[in-house]
This record gives structure tokens, C-alpha cells and sequence, in this order.
């Protein structure tokens, strides 16, 4: 991928991350575990603990997608973002629009999942 393409999704990852440190900053007061003396009664301990739960996984995966989008702005800057590091081909760009964190090109990626 040209210096030039590379440059133009830097804008996009830098919104993306931005407004992802951003949600994560927010606190979250569903991901507060569920005290075992508050007096509510067992389904609500359970819905509870439910809701903890779900807030705690969407938190790593936010985490996780910050990490990806700042090794994707890292890759902008070395000039190597939108190369396949498995083939050397270059990603798709409608691959990166809408993925803007993807490291390998359809078929790597694909070839990767499939073991």
C-alpha cells in the first residue's frame, strides 16, 4: 500500500481509538460485582451478576480493540499498515474501511482461522 493510502486511514484510526478511550474511560456501574449482603432477593443477585458479567467481557473486548487500532497506528507510522505480513499482498481497502485494525488480507486471515 502507497505512504499516501496509509496516511488517509490514519485519520480514520485515530477517531476510532480516540472515541474508544473515551467509552472506556466512562466507568460502568453495572461492572461493580454484586455485593453478597445487599439485600435483594436471588433472581435479582443472579440478573445482577449477570449484567457484571456482560459488562466485564464488553470492557476486554473494548480493551482489545484498543490495543489492535494502536498496532495499527503503530504500522502507519513504520509504513508498513495495509501489507499482509503472511503473503506481502496488500489488504483490501474496503478490508480496512471497514476494518481498520486487520493485520492480514482476506485469505491469510481466512487460512489462519481454518488452522
Amino acid at each position: 500500500m502507497q505512504r499516501t493510502e496509509q496516511l488517509k486511514f490514519r485519520s480514520l484510526v485515530t477517531a476510532k481509538l480516540e472515541a474508544l478511550r473515551e467509552s472506556l474511560a466512562d466507568e460502568d456501574p453495572t461492572a461493580v460485582p454484586v455485593k453478597p449482603d445487599n439485600a435483594i432477593g436471588r433472581l435479582s443477585r443472579v440478573d445482577a451478576m449477570q449484567q457484571q458479567q456482560m459488562a466485564v467481557e464488553t470492557r476486554r473486548q473494548r480493551e482489545a480493540l484498543r490495543s489492535r487500532l494502536e498496532r495499527a497506528l503503530s504500522l502507519i507510522e513504520s509504513g508498513d499498515y495495509g501489507t499482509c505480513p503472511r503473503c506481502e499482498e496488500d489488504i483490501s481497502t474496503k478490508r480496512l474501511e471497514a476494518m481498520p485494525d486487520a493485520i492480514f488480507c482476506i485469505s491469510c486471515a481466512e487460512a489462519i482461522e481454518k488452522g
